[in-house]
């Protein structure tokens, strides 16, 4: 099985499931006995090389968020431990 075969979410592979549809309207009965086959497989093999694509833009576009959260997060701590510091300081005087 293959997810939602949408021309705007696989843009690559829009030949592919225009043809696996085409096959599927012109040979109604054979499909059930393989005649579509070579078509699908050619699809899930389309489908799967665009899922590792997404998934590494993805990740590296998560990699980036997280580190710039990483980022505010060390200001956060360093603002506090100079504020600290600051108000040991005071202390002191």
């Amino acid at each position: 099985m293959h997810p939602q075969l949408a021309d705007h979410l696989n843009p690559g592979c829009v030949d592919l499931v225009n043809r696996l549809m085409s096959c599927h309207a012109d040979h109604r009965f054979a499909k059930f006995f393989g005649k579509c086959n070579a078509l699908s497989e050619a699809l899930n093999a389309c489908l799967g090389d665009e899922f590792e694509v997404r998934r590494k833009k993805q990740l590296i576009e998560a990699r980036a968020r997280r580190a710039k959260v990483q980022a505010k997060w060390d200001q956060l701590k360093e603002d506090d431990r100079q504020q600290a510091e600051f108000e040991r300081m005071q202390k002191s005087e």
